[in-house]
């Protein structure tokens, strides 16, 4: 219904609810009282977790697939000072969580990147869809560290643990990846 809603984890009563301009498919991420979300309508939005109000909202580009499926399906992971995610506009974005301010983006060439990345250490990990890789970028710049390419679609977003990463595909392959080698 394009609203984010926060509700009281005692009563369930709503605390607020915050709309958007299209369908909320990503989880929030809530960090230090802000609550982080994407929306369809192609927005990031950083907002007040007591209120609700806008602390600021970043604005993404459009898709270029066929489909015009716009907007932020990917959840966000959080980082010191960085947010990261990835949208439909085939990038992969780093914005300062404190200011939205855009730090880098990975453009992946009309690739969807739907998949939530995973944040560890000073690397953040992420999966594409047609351009079917598994990317590795430094965190703090994108430079990319590694590429690992599969044999299918992936909107599998990734799970660390330890020194290794973990991702499915569309061809029911469940890959497991030396996170600090590829």
């Amino acid at each position: 219904d394009h609203n984010v809603y926060a509700l009281s984890a005692k009563r369930g009563s709503l605390r607020w609810k915050f709309t958007t301009g299209n369908v909320v498919h990503a989880s929030p991420a809530v960090v230090d009282g802000t609550v982080y979300v994407g929306s369809w309508d192609r927005y990031f939005y950083a907002l007040d977790v007591s209120t609700g109000k806008v602390r600021w909202r970043f604005l993404t580009g459009d898709d270029t697939h066929i489909y015009n499926q716009v907007g932020i399906n990917s959840s966000a992971a959080v980082g010191k000072d960085t947010v990261y995610f990835g949208c439909r506009d085939s990038h992969l974005y780093a914005l300062d969580r404190h200011s939205g301010r855009l730090r880098w983006d990975h453009d992946e060439h009309g690739s969807w990147v739907i998949s939530s990345p995973a944040l560890a250490s000073d690397t953040v990990f992420y999966t594409t869809s047609d351009e079917v890789k598994f990317f590795a970028l430094d965190a703090r710049t994108g430079a990319e560290k590694f590429r690992v390419s599969q044999r299918a679609f992936s909107f599998s977003s990734p799970a660390v643990a330890g020194n290794m990463a973990y991702f499915g595909t569309f061809d029911g392959r469940l890959y497991k990846v030396d996170a600090n080698t590829g």
